[in-house]
C-alpha cells in the first residue's frame, strides 16, 4: 500500500509531465506528426487507389483477358496499393519506435532543457530491433487476452506493473524484453496505488479530457453541414437503415472517431514523459533495495539496470 508521500510524488510527477509536454509542445508536434498523419496518408492513399482500381476494372476485364483472373486482379490490386503500404507501414513503425525514443528524448531534455539529435535517441531502439519486437509481440498477446472477460481484472493489475517496459528497455544497456516485464515489475511493487492513481490520471487527461475537447471545438465549428451541404445531402437523410444512422450521425461518429484517435496518437509524448519521469522516481528506491539484497546475500544486483543513469528526479 503506498503512503501518502508516494501519491503526492505521483501527483507531482504526473504535473510535471504535463509541463513539460507543453513547454515544449511545437517540438512533440513536429515529431509525431510523420508517425500519425504518414498511417493517415497511407491509408487515403490505399483507399483512392484500390477506389480507382475497382471504378476501371470492369472495363479493364472487358478488354484484357488478363484482368477476367482472380488471382491477377488481386496481384495487380496489391502492386497497386503497395505504396501507400509502404507510406502507412513506414510511419506505423515509427509511431512505435516512439515509445523508446521518447523516453531517451526526455531524459536528455530534463538535463539540456532543449530537444535536439532526435534520429540518435532512435537508433538507441532501433540498434535493438528484434527485443524491441519482441516486446511488442509480448504486450500484443497480453492485449488479445484483456479482451476476454475472464481476463479483465488480472490485466489491469498487470497493465500497471507492466507500465514502465519501454522505460525499463530504453535505459537499460542491454535492452531485452523479458528482462523489461521483470524490471518494470520489480519496480512498481510496492508503488502499485501511487501507479495505478498516476496511470488514471495520465490516462484521463491524455486519452479522454483533452481528444474530447477537441471534439467539441470541431463540432462547433459544424464541418458536417458544410461537407454534406456540399454534396447536396440533408443531415437528417438515412444512410443505414438497419443502423438507424442518418447522414448527420454516421459523419459525427466518424468525426468523433477519427479525431479522437489522432488527438491520442499526437499525445504520445504527454504519457511517455510522465513515465520516463516516473521511472527515475522509483529508480533510486529500487537500485536501493537492489545493493541492500546483494549485502544480505540474498539477490543478486542487475547489471543491466541503468548504472549509466540519470540523477534523481526531484
Amino acid at each position: 500500500m503506498a503512503d501518502t508521500s508516494d501519491i503526492k510524488n505521483a501527483i507531482t510527477v504526473f504535473q510535471d509531465g504535463i509541463k513539460y509536454y507543453f513547454k515544449h509542445f511545437a517540438s512533440w508536434g513536429k515529431y509525431m506528426a510523420f508517425p500519425v498523419f504518414g498511417q493517415i496518408l497511407g491509408l487515403v492513399v490505399i483507399f483512392i487507389l484500390a477506389g480507382i482500381y475497382t471504378l476501371i476494372l470492369p472495363a479493364l476485364a472487358a478488354k484484357h483477358e488478363f484482368f477476367q483472373d482472380p488471382l491477377n486482379t488481386f496481384a495487380v490490386m496489391l502492386l497497386i496499393t503497395l505504396p501507400g503500404l509502404i507510406i502507412l507501414l513506414k510511419a506505423f513503425w515509427e509511431y512505435l519506435v516512439a515509445y523508446g525514443a521518447i523516453n531517451s528524448i526526455t531524459s536528455n531534455m530534463i538535463k539540456s532543457g532543449n530537444i535536439y539529435d532526435i534520429n540518435a535517441h532512435k537508433s538507441l531502439i532501433t540498434q535493438n530491433t528484434f527485443q524491441f519486437v519482441l516486446l511488442w509481440l509480448i504486450i500484443s498477446i497480453l492485449l488479445v487476452l484483456s479482451v476476454l472477460p475472464i481476463f479483465w481484472i488480472p490485466a489491469v493489475i498487470l497493465f500497471v506493473y507492466f507500465v514502465l517496459v519501454f522505460q525499463v528497455f530504453t535505459f537499460d544497456e542491454k535492452p531485452n524484453a523479458i528482462n523489461a516485464f521483470k524490471t518494470s515489475f520489480n519496480m512498481v511493487k510496492g508503488h502499485f496505488l501511487s501507479t495505478f492513481i498516476l496511470l488514471i490520471l495520465t490516462g484521463l487527461v491524455s486519452v479522454v479530457i483533452i481528444p474530447k475537447l477537441f471534439c467539441y471545438l470541431i463540432s462547433l465549428i459544424g464541418l458536417g453541414k458544410l461537407f454534406f451541404g456540399a454534396l447536396n445531402i440533408s443531415d437528417s437523410t438515412m444512410l443505414f437503415p438497419v443502423l438507424q444512422l442518418t447522414a448527420h450521425d454516421f459523419y459525427s461518429l466518424i468525426e468523433s472517431t477519427s479525431i479522437s484517435s489522432i488527438i491520442v496518437m499526437f499525445l504520445l509524448p504527454m504519457r511517455s514523459i510522465t513515465w520516463t519521469l516516473w521511472y527515475k522516481k522509483l529508480l533510486t528506491g529500487y537500485k536501493r533495495e537492489q545493493r541492500k539484497a546483494v549485502k544480505n546475500g540474498t539477490k543478486q544486483l542487475d547489471p543491466r539496470i541503468l548504472d549509466r543513469a540519470m540523477e534523481d528526479y526531484e
